[in-house]
């Protein structure tokens, strides 16, 4: 028979500790791309003699992609269980990034390589690997996402001077298969034998009774009944304009810091503190998720990067006006999705939960296909990223607007596991 449900926060930790941790390291593999980019633009530019847009077209097919399938996906994973998901994630996605060594400086080629990452991209997305955290943990569910999500952190505190110092050393072509060779050394091994969610366990249990136990259905509302919620369309407001935010300031922060005189190699330090400050916010959003109104700390954080892009649009802004303005960044692109994450469990349930975040993750595939291609227009029409920093303060306001307007949950939706 399945054990008795830990009855707090430091039971479950006891029990199941080691999944978050390992959902963070493959939930990483999702954010390569993102906070990757960012130092192989000049290299690019320089080769082929391609537009910042150019560039960036290949994070504005990923995230087509993704609006196409991160539904499906997570409907995937709620029905076959996120661990065959998140293996099939990390291979894809990988393997992607290595191919883009081969580029050849074709429009055509260069976006039919960013296809292939952008299916590993939705097999490896954060609704796979939190699906399975979520259904472990319920009296520390919070602290629990937010280690799992703090692997794009983790990504954005590492990948930037990773990848600078692998194209100086061996060109940006080495360095794509460097970056992916690293990365699935690492988190292969460590989902493989680490990573498995409550949903995951009737295909290995060979118990009746536990088969019988495991798939009963879990608390929570029907997709249909969820997208029924006003709730739901808030939240999708607020997913819509993060993503577009995150895909605007994270692949350009360093060309913009350039510009704004600090060196490559400053510029990619910097973008590296985010990521730093990233992983210390999303643990503390964490933390406070699981003692504190979550509606009240996301009006917080998404209030900040508006202050953020406020100080970036100092015309000589300096090295400490720029560190403080990647902070507010990190902050925000720390906490927020630990939010919204906490915000579907508690508002709809588990039952859903993959489905819904799919849903929720394709309004903000939306934001950021359009992002990096309306960002890189602004730059090339207006020579600057002034004009891409008011649209973010515009959009992430609307962002606040969205969380803060949100009711209490209309039902406790804690599970036992």
């Amino acid at each position: 028979m399945g054990q008795a449900a830990p009855r707090s926060a430091m039971a479950e930790w006891r029990r199941y500790g080691v999944l978050p941790i390992a959902a963070g390291i493959g939930y990483s593999t999702m954010a390569i791309q993102t906070y990757g980019i960012g130092p192989f633009v000049a290299s690019l530019e320089a080769q082929f003699g391609w537009s910042r847009a150019e560039v960036m077209l290949g994070l504005t097919i990923s995230n087509t992609i993704g609006v196409l399938l991160n539904f499906a996906v997570g409907v995937l994973a709620d029905r076959v269980g996120p661990r065959r998901v998140a293996l099939g994630g990390v291979i894809v996605k990988t393997s992607a990034i290595a191919l883009l060594a081969t580029a050849t400086g074709s429009v055509l080629n260069w976006s039919l390589l960013w296809m292939l990452v952008a299916f590993g991209a939705v097999l490896a997305q954060a609704n796979v690997w939190a699906s399975a955290v979520a259904s472990r943990f319920d009296k520390g569910r919070g602290l629990a996402l937010a280690v799992t999500l703090s692997g794009s952190s983790f990504c954005a505190a590492i990948l930037p001077v990773l990848a600078a110092k692998l194209i100086g050393i061996y060109g940006w072509r080495m360095a794509f298969v460097g970056v992916a060779a690293i990365w699935l050394v690492v988190a292969l091994p460590v989902v493989f034998f680490f990573f498995s969610g409550r949903q995951d366990e009737h295909r290995r249990s060979l118990e009746p009774e536990v088969r019988a136990e495991v798939l009963a259905t879990l608390p929570g509302v029907t997709v249909r009944e969820g997208m029924r919620m006003i709730a739901f369309w808030q939240l999708i407001i607020a997913a819509f304009a993060f993503a577009f935010y995150t895909m605007a300031i994270a692949p350009n922060l360093v060309p913009l810091m350039t510009e704004k005189g600090e060196t490559a190699m400053a510029a990619a330090e910097l973008a590296a503190m985010m990521g730093v400050v990233g992983i210390v916010a999303r643990i503390s959003a964490g933390f406070l998720l699981d003692h504190f109104s979550a509606r009240v700390l996301g009006t917080m954080v998404f209030i900040l990067p508006v202050l953020g892009c406020g100080l970036m649009l100092v015309g000589a802004p300096g090295y400490l006006v720029l560190t403080l303005a990647v902070i507010s960044f990190g902050v925000t692109i720390g906490a927020e999705y630990d939010v919204v994450f906490y915000l579907v469990s508690r508002h709809f349930g588990l039952r859903s939960f993959a489905s819904l975040m799919g849903a929720l993750l394709t309004a903000g595939a939306l934001g950021g296909a359009v992002a990096p291609v309306v960002a890189g227009w602004l730059h090339d029409r207006f020579g600057s990223y002034d004009q891409v920093l008011v649209v973010l303060m515009v959009l992430m306001g609307g962002g606040a607007v969205a969380i803060a307007t949100m009711g209490q949950p209309k039902q406790d939706w804690g599970a036992a596991h």
